[in-house]
């Protein structure tokens, strides 16, 4: 055979093996297809069967416990959890118990089953939500996988299984920012439930180590939770920490959830020497929103640092009589402080309102300084 020969030979079998995997390919993704409309027919039906079990206790559909096997039972069943509430999870609870869906996930989690069964497991065994797995669930905290430990903290969130709040706290240390940062979600939804023993850990951890991230965490999710009794607690510990992470930390949640008692802790926090703390101590009196701290502000405005400046006119733009003391800056000495209440005055829509008032023939002597000022960067003499 000559070179063109074996050029066209070789052609030929590219094109052969490329048919012969196209039809392939079209025959998996044809099988793919039926077997997913067949899950999806045989969930539908068990949807069926479960929803008149749930509706009529002394209904007499037979369920063939075989079915426990059945992927799409399991999709049924979380299916049906998802929607349900109240007295309605307790007979769902049963039928799960009647028909072992529980062990037989748990089971799987046990196994050495390649890492995508283990993980269907976990995930299954977190979205019932039955609190019959909590045993297994907080075991396999400490699993070797970190998506099945976050499914394992999932599961038992949702179940709100209270005694599993201080087994997930007590490994924030030990794991990795990403699966912490699950782990301190799942935290959430035990709402209230979790804030002392969040608190417990702040004040034993926060100066054990040099790595304060899991304290920060922690903090975190107070503040997310917004739970107010803790306020008081949280300002004392302020005093306490010498992490400045800790402190901005600590000041951002209290901005949530400290109320008017926080005002006076965040007021100091004004002269502070590290500019990350002034400026946070701003954005949370912000949040707060007690007009109690407008001359504190007011001074914020005239800060050496940016973002407190920033910060402080964003506050004063949120609080009574806020707008006021930043119509009130634009007179003052100092271009940053000007620069600082204008830039709050129309991030607020108060430049749009003086606008509006000019057209209508009703602008006040406080919207033609701030026209002028945005336009011509002086005041109307």
């Amino acid at each position: 055979m000559n070179g063109t020969q074996i050029a066209f030979l070789a052609v030929g079998i590219v094109f052969v093996v490329d048919i012969v995997l196209l039809l392939g390919l079209i025959t998996l993704k044809a099988v793919h297809r039926q077997r997913m409309e067949s899950h999806d027919q045989r969930r539908s039906t068990y949807l069926g069967v479960l929803s008149r079990r749930m509706a009529f206790p002394l209904h007499t559909d037979y369920i063939d416990p075989k079915v426990v096997n059945d992927g799409a039972f399991l999709d049924a069943v979380i299916d049906l959890r998802n929607t349900m509430a109240g007295p309605e999870i307790e007979t769902l609870a049963g039928i799960i118990d009647r028909y072992g869906l529980v062990k037989q996930q748990a089971a799987r989690l046990r196994s050495r089953y390649p890492l995508g069964r283990r993980l269907r497991a976990a995930v299954a065994l977190a979205e019932m939500g039955d609190e019959s797995s909590a045993p297994v669930l907080i075991e396999f905290l400490d699993d070797r996988e970190p998506e099945v430990r976050i499914q394992c903290a999932r599961g038992l969130g949702r179940m709100h299984h209270t005694p599993a709040i201080d087994a997930i706290i007590e490994r924030f240390a030990q794991e990795s920012p990403w699966v912490r940062s699950r782990f301190a979600d799942t935290l959430v939804g035990f709402g209230a439930g979790a804030v002392w023993s969040l608190l417990a850990y702040i004040r034993v951890n926060h100066d054990q180590d040099d790595d304060n991230e899991p304290v920060i965490e922690a903090i975190r999710i107070l503040g997310i939770i917004g739970e107010r009794d803790i306020g008081p607690a949280l300002i004392d510990l302020l005093d306490r920490f010498e992490d400045p992470e800790l402190k901005i930390a600590a000041i951002d949640a209290l901005g949530y959830i400290g109320g008017p008692m926080a005002v006076a802790p965040m007021v100091g926090f004004l002269d502070a020497d590290d500019w990350r703390i002034r400026s946070k101590a701003a954005h949370s009196l912000g949040e707060i929103g007690d007009p109690l701290a407008n001359d504190a502000l007011r001074k914020g405005l005239e800060d050496a640092n940016w973002w407190v400046r920033r910060n402080s006119a964003a506050a004063l733009a949120g609080m009574s009589e806020g707008v006021e003391v930043l119509h009130e800056a634009l007179h003052a000495d100092d271009p940053f402080a000007r620069d600082a209440a204008a830039e709050a005055l129309a991030d607020c829509g108060e430049l749009g309102r003086a606008r509006e008032r000019q057209e209508q023939g009703q602008a006040t002597d406080a919207d033609l300084q701030l026209l002028s000022f945005m336009t011509e960067g002086a005041l109307v003499p």
